[in-house]
């Protein structure tokens, strides 16, 4: 590779939050599809350290392709 063909660190930074963007629209729009109610669980825990972890999950249907 040459010095074209590798973005710089605002370049990367700015396909990163358009990757973000798409995701996070394309995950709206998926729950405001679902049928009836979505359930959420989550988990919390942290390392010896303390450092925090948060995990949330959604549970929800979804009509398939064939119906």
């Amino acid at each position: 590779l040459d010095d074209k063909q590798i973005p710089g660190r605002t370049k990367v930074g700015d396909l990163i939050s358009e990757a973000y963007a798409r995701e996070y629209q394309r995950l709206i729009d998926r729950l405001a599809s679902s049928l009836g109610r979505i359930a959420l669980t989550s988990d919390i825990w942290s390392r010896q350290n303390m450092e925090g972890y948060m995990a949330v999950t959604a549970h929800y249907l979804i009509m398939s392709p064939a119906g």
